[in-house]
């Protein structure tokens, strides 16, 4: 008798833990809807890592209001500019490679002089650029489509109004679409090769990454997301994205804008490159970068080390963020374009991957980081982060 008691309690308790165990992840499914609809969400993605191995994947909403066509893991989001990060994995597995030094001077690569015309001894190198140091200034020249990146830089020409007046390269920290999009031209002179098709070859492909900078390139169109205003008002459509032409060769003095924020990447396979981030520089025993240059990109600025003032929190376009997890620093980046968020933050000590995808929501900041990317960390951290 009292062996069948016992075996009957030890059914019932093990009942219970499975019962338990399945209840544990749909509580977490709807805390994360809620953050979504809470931030009015027209799509997401949300996707967690740990220690190498996706563990948690939610996908949220529609790509398109009209179509009604859910997000799920196949939905490409557009990554505003945590493209810029993306290209920094990019040029740091070329710099591993030695097909680019990060202290040359970038007049080596395109050809002509780069000089802020008040410093001719300081040149221009891909560190400043990738540290948003080099000083440049994103005034009406950069702002018009038909603008040639020679015209702008080339110290022969009107170089001094595209350089701040009274700044050494390497000396002031000011955010700049301008220097990440020339890191883009400089790819392009190098490798003989339009950034896109370059970085789908010789990055994207060795993953299985199907991600490309237009969407044109990318191999199932009809999972492309629709981008919304904040306020929910359509900002494009896939259709108009597609009509957009994007000519496949290196075309460096046109292509200066490609770099800075028109990546398109499914949500999984942008926290991949987070996981090579994060860990050693291999993902699913593939190697991205080098453990040495993953190092690279965490470390920190100083004039005595790298010529960089240490104000820049930015390292080849990965940022340190001491405020997303109480006592702990995160490397990654964020991006925002209207209603669009995007963030990809590591933290390596936990081993803990989140990567927050959204094609339009509220874009409330909280401490500069979205509010959105905040409340999901924290369920991210309740769960899979441990002490």
């Amino acid at each position: 008798m009292l062996k069948r008691w016992m075996a009957a309690l030890l059914a019932l308790l093990l009942a219970a833990c499975a019962f338990a165990a399945a209840a544990e992840e749909p509580d977490m499914d709807a805390r994360v809807d809620k953050v979504f609809s809470d931030t009015r969400a027209v799509g997401g993605a949300f996707v967690v890592a740990k220690q190498g191995e996706i563990v948690y994947e939610r996908y949220y909403g529609v790509q398109q209001k009209t179509t009604k066509v859910p997000v799920t893991e196949k939905t490409y989001f557009r990554g505003a500019s945590v493209t810029k990060l993306v290209t920094g994995i990019g040029m740091m597995k070329m710099i591993d490679e030695g097909m680019l030094d990060p202290d040359e001077d970038i007049s080596a690569y395109l050809g002509y002089q780069v000089r802020n015309p008040r410093y001719m001894k300081t040149p221009i190198t891909l560190r400043m650029l990738s540290s948003h140091t080099a000083g440049m200034v994103e005034n009406s020249s950069f702002s018009r489509k038909s603008s040639i990146l020679s015209d702008m830089i080339d110290v022969q020409k009107k170089a001094g109004s595209n350089f701040k007046r009274a700044v050494r390269p390497g000396s002031a920290y000011t955010y700049s679409n301008f220097g990440a999009g020339i890191v883009g031209s400089v790819i392009e002179s190098v490798t003989g090769q339009d950034v896109s098709s370059f970085m789908r070859e010789f990055l994207f492909a060795p993953l299985g990454i199907d991600a490309a900078y237009h969407v044109t390139q990318l191999e199932e169109p009809d999972y492309i997301a629709a981008t919304y205003k904040k306020d929910g008002s359509l900002y494009a459509a896939p259709s108009y994205m597609l009509r957009q032409e994007y000519e496949p060769e290196a075309l460096p003095d046109e292509h200066y804008r490609v770099t800075i924020g028109s990546l398109q990447i499914r949500p999984r396979d942008l926290a991949r490159l987070g996981i090579a981030l994060c860990g050693d520089g291999t993902v699913d025993g593939v190697r991205v970068l080098s453990e040495e240059a993953v190092l690279a990109m965490r470390q920190e600025h100083s004039e005595e080390t790298d010529g960089i003032t240490p104000d820049s929190p930015y390292t080849f376009f990965c940022i340190r963020q001491d405020t997303l997890f109480e006592g702990k620093r995160v490397y990654g980046h964020q991006g925002t374009d209207e209603g669009i968020v995007c963030n990809l933050y590591v933290e390596p000590e936990s081993g803990l991957v989140i990567c927050v995808m959204t094609n339009g929501c509220k874009t409330t900041r909280e401490d500069g980081i979205m509010r959105i990317t905040r409340r999901l960390a924290e369920i991210a951290a309740e769960e899979y982060m441990v002490e």
